[in-house]
């Protein structure tokens, strides 16, 4: 069965004339001139701290409103040690949209529920720097965000951020009795690193031979990095000066892939048909400015000839993790938020 594409785009520029918005503009025009610069004269290298700094000081200078949410509570998702050699119980935090039914009550709340892995490469990112992306989310999807925190590389390398997200996945129905949440639908998502998490948690054979595979509704996958082996042309378009640059992805790949894996094979870019074939309904978005654009475009032309129906949405103008710089690009941050509620809102209703 095949399931048309939906492109969303306004102004669709070539790339010999990139056209950014001028505050996105002015950002990069500082970030390249002064910031990166002076950064590189003190005789810095890239390493975890400075990577992980730049995310979390990136999200807080430009994600500033505060959104408040009904619930915040955190918790533990143990891990089968059937599933992994080296189990880890994955800290996760629980975003309630409005509050829940409470211990007391005999009736559970009833929500759908939204898995979600933040980006940050493999290596940066937190669910403490995501915090207000999260709240977010809850807010405008009305959904309960149970974001991990799953283990970052260097220092926990491939496959302990991948066994993470399989722990999160299989041991969420057990998390949601405990919480007492009857979830009458379950979405996975994720940005960047966490798309890829997402893409590869799918097509994983604890996942496809359990029977939580049959609870996801949707995957949700915003400027996902679903190419390992980073040979999609737009790597080379915008290499550098958007900033996400192409050093930056491999320093990023070889501090997450550390024994010599074969990237292509983790790559859901070059997924067999038979792993994509069952998958659940997909939204993908993308910026068109950036490094990743062409594996996001790919992917979706792939889950869609698999038979998947496939959503796929780029906004012009704007660069990658934009979500994490609201206040250059609100409107397209709050028509994200909505588009994400909108499909997520007519899947149920189908």
């Amino acid at each position: 069965m095949s399931h048309a594409i939906k492109q969303h785009t306004t102004d669709t520029e070539s790339q010999s004339q990139v056209e950014l918005l001028p505050t996105v503009a002015n950002y990069l025009k500082v970030l390249n001139e002064q910031v990166l610069p002076a950064f590189i004269q003190t005789g810095s290298v890239p390493n975890a701290i400075n990577a992980r700094d730049g995310l979390a000081n990136l999200t807080r200078s430009f994600v500033t409103e505060t959104v408040d949410i009904a619930c915040i509570v955190d918790d533990i998702i143990e891990c089968d040690k059937s599933i992994t050699d080296h189990p880890y119980d994955v800290p996760v935090r629980l975003f309630y949209p409005s509050l829940p039914a409470g211990k007391n009550h005999t009736e559970p709340t009833t929500l759908p529920v939204m898995l979600y892995f933040h980006g940050g490469g493999g290596t940066a990112g937190s669910v403490s720097v995501y915090h207000q992306i999260l709240c977010r989310l809850a807010k405008h999807t009305g959904h309960i965000v149970i974001a991990p925190e799953y283990r970052l590389a260097p220092e926990n390398p491939y496959p302990c951020a991948q066994n993470d997200a399989c722990t999160a996945l299989l041991g969420l129905p057990k998390l949601l009795a405990r919480q007492q949440v009857h979830a009458d639908s379950i979405v996975v998502a994720g940005d960047s690193h966490g798309g890829a998490l997402v893409t590869n948690l799918l097509r994983d054979p604890r996942i496809r031979q359990s029977e939580v595979r049959y609870d996801i509704s949707a995957q949700v996958l915003i400027y996902p990095s679903v190419d390992f082996t980073m040979s999609c042309p737009s790597i080379e378009t915008y290499a550098n000066g958007y900033l996400l640059s192409q050093a930056r992805i491999q320093w990023y790949f070889d501090q997450y892939f550390q024994q010599g894996e074969d990237r292509q094979s983790k790559s859901a870019l070059f997924a067999s048909q038979d792993e994509l074939t069952y998958q659940p309904p997909a939204l993908i978005i993308n910026a068109a400015i950036d490094p990743l654009y062409d594996e996001g475009v790919a992917y979706a032309a792939k889950l869609n000839k698999a038979g998947v129906k496939t959503q796929h949405i780029t906004f012009d103008k704007v660069i990658h993790a934009y979500l994490n710089m609201e206040n250059l690009n609100p409107d397209i941050c709050m028509h994200t938020y909505k588009e994400i509620d909108e499909f997520l809102s007519s899947n149920d209703a189908e």
